[in-house]
């Protein structure tokens, strides 16, 4: 059949059609739903008698009770039973979670417990520690110990704390001595970083006068003349050592004990072939009896370089090197100057 939908009678036929389908197909379901229903209505309003014999001579209790009654009891008990069990899984949950904060509650306290111990131990170390800041702060130039630890701030203009007995809510409570001690080791820290910043520069102004300064061995051995007064060992009178004298093997190395340069290179009838060398902030060094001297004058020298090789000239008994040092015009004893840690 061709059905052209746009034909108003040709519409009517379809709408009847799906009309008269859907009425044939419901109407057997609405039979059938119906018919169930009926049978279920029929079926829960059985009774069921329920019987209670007693073992005497007591009369016997009937109930009749339909099936409806029986599933709605039953649901209710079913509902009653679920929700009973989950409020007491609830319930356990529960406990067992307050355990567990008890537990952690009380693991709480000894943690704080230990972290008030840590605290004021550790600020018992800082206060053993600051008489050691003090010095070496000291030892810098302009250094102002008075004002060094000095606490400033605005005091509270009206310090009432609670003690804990009164009532009264405006009170001010005190603050435990943990943070106070905490607040002192923060300021204190800061203190100690702007020390330890101006301790820095010195000690790194220090080191490049150390570095520049005389403060080694000249040659590897053993000091054989101090410096000073002593015995000649040409005439039987006392002369001024202006040295050090240091037994060595034949032809050892003599190294410069500082950088400088080398200033002069000159013969003398008693000290022999003799190396001076100059170095920043007045010092001057030579190194006397050499056996050769491998330096020019004018070379620039670094510290611990090879300028000259022991040997037996001038007038010495011994393969020795004769040092001396000069501040000045003023010679000094080169003992404190001697590195014994880098002989």
């Amino acid at each position: 059949m061709n059905l052209n939908p746009f034909k108003e009678t040709n519409l009517n036929d379809l709408q009847k059609n799906i009309l008269q389908f859907l009425s044939d197909h419901l109407s057997s379901k609405q039979a059938m739903l119906k018919d169930w229903w009926k049978r279920f209505v029929t079926k829960g309003k059985e009774r069921i008698t329920i019987m209670f014999i007693p073992h005497s001579e007591k009369r016997i209790i009937n109930f009749h009770v339909s099936i409806f009654a029986i599933a709605i009891i039953a649901g209710i008990t079913i509902a009653t039973v679920t929700v009973t069990s989950i409020l007491i899984i609830n319930h356990s949950s529960t406990i067992k979670e307050v355990s567990k904060l008890k537990k952690y509650g009380s693991n709480s306290k000894i943690q704080i417990k230990k972290y008030k111990e840590e605290i004021n131990e550790l600020y018992d170390i800082f206060q053993k520690f600051k008489p050691e800041i003090t010095h070496l702060y000291s030892l810098t130039p302009g250094s102002d110990i008075d004002s060094l630890w000095a606490k400033g701030g605005v005091s509270n203009p009206n310090p009432t704390y609670d003690n804990g007995e009164s009532g009264d809510s405006n009170t001010m409570q005190a603050p435990p001595i943990e943070i106070l001690n905490i607040q002192e080791i923060e300021r204190e820290l800061r203190t100690t970083r702007k020390v330890l910043s101006k301790i820095k520069v010195f000690l790194e102004y220090r080191k490049k006068v150390i570095e520049t300064t005389p403060s080694i061995w000249p040659v590897s051995g053993y000091i054989i003349s101090r410096f000073g007064q002593r015995n000649s060992i040409y005439a039987a009178e006392t002369e001024f050592h202006r040295g050090i004298d240091i037994e060595a093997f034949p032809g050892a190395e003599i190294r410069a004990t500082a950088p400088g340069k080398v200033s002069d290179i000159r013969w003398d009838p008693v000290l022999g072939l003799t190396v001076t060398v100059k170095h920043k902030y007045g010092f001057t060094t030579a190194y006397s009896h050499c056996q050769r001297v491998s330096a020019e004058i004018d070379q620039q020298i670094a510290k611990g370089e090879v300028i000259g090789y022991v040997g037996r000239t001038g007038k010495t008994a011994r393969y020795a090197c004769h040092y001396e040092i000069i501040i000045g015009t003023e010679n000094v004893d080169p003992m404190p100057y001697l590195n014994k840690i880098t002989r």
